[in-house]
């Protein structure tokens, strides 16, 4: 997880939990990373229903020399959380931090949530460790205002709710792009322009060309610079289901060949600023439906 412009003098939570919509005593947080910046401090602890919060580790206790709190205010950095067999290893900045034992294995952890001091999140991937795979869509040296990947690809009846802001002047414009895992082309970019007031629809061809006669512009606008919008992806047999704040948008038929998808990847233009909010994953069914009701906001 890559955040960017942390806060001068509070801090941020990054929480690994069984449900965000359940109040504190009913949720099980399996791990919660604090870093104070007033206090030079991270503190890593867990929350048990009927229990409490337990296992409080704080760093400034620490018989170490490694730093307390590495993290520098105003400064991008990383996450990255490794679940093994006893614990969780945590790495900041690619550099081993710590490690955290848990009382017993996190089978269910469904939700990762952050707050605090950080102005956005700007990739978020969900990797197994063994293989150690890397996907080629990721080694991209565009721009990316936010990317996440998931371990296997998307099935029929997937979809992807994202809740985003777009911020900037009237010729802002971004994209949210679906790749292939193994060739790394686009196989649908949804792309909003303020300027126009247009959302197009087109796919990248074998010659990693966007041509205009494969573009689709037909429906309303529905989004707003600086107002948050979510919208839904869902996985059809055929085409890409979308819905934009609980209102089915349009459909988008996929390219003649097979595909595997297992990459996201949303981009602006030089003048506009994009943030993911939220982004969640979900496999049931009827697809249709589940798209307008996970697009609400």
């Amino acid at each position: 997880m890559r955040w960017t412009r942390l806060g001068i003098l509070t801090g941020i939570s990054l929480d690994l939990t069984d449900n965000v919509n359940a109040q504190n005593e009913s949720e099980t947080v399996f791990l919660k990373i604090e870093a104070n910046f007033r206090e030079g401090q991270i503190i890593r602890s867990m929350f048990q229903p009927g229990e409490g919060w337990q296992q409080e580790e704080i760093s400034k206790n620490w018989k170490c020399d490694g730093p307390k709190n590495p993290l520098q205010p105003g400064q991008s950095f990383t996450f990255r959380v490794a679940v093994l067999q006893r614990c969780f290893e945590i790495y900041v900045n690619d550099q081993l931090y710590g490690s955290f034992e848990f009382v017993k294995f996190p089978k269910q952890i469904n939700y990762v949530r952050t707050y605090g001091d950080f102005e956005k999140i700007t990739q978020f991937h969900h990797r197994m460790l063994f293989p150690l795979v890397f996907p080629r869509t990721l080694m991209c040296p565009d721009k990316v205002a936010f990317q996440s990947d998931v371990p296997r690809r998307y099935e029929t009846g997937t979809v992807v709710a994202m809740e985003c802001i777009a911020k900037g002047p009237p010729t802002t414009e971004f994209s949210i792009c679906f790749q292939c895992n193994d060739t790394g082309r686009t196989v649908l970019r949804f792309h909003v322009n303020f300027d126009r007031t247009t959302v197009s629809r087109s796919y990248q061809r074998e010659d990693n060309s966007f041509a205009l006669s494969d573009e689709e512009t037909e429906g309303e606008f529905p989004f707003v610079r600086g107002k948050l919008f979510k919208i839904a992806f869902g996985l059809g047999d055929r085409a890409f289901l979308i819905a934009v704040n609980g209102q089915y948008f349009t459909y988008y038929n996929f390219p003649g060949r097979p595909f595997s998808i297992s990459t996201l990847k949303c981009f602006t233009n030089e003048v506009g600023d994009f943030a993911v909010r939220s982004m969640e994953y979900h496999s049931d069914s009827p697809l249709l439906a589940r798209v307008e009701k996970l697009s609400i906001i």
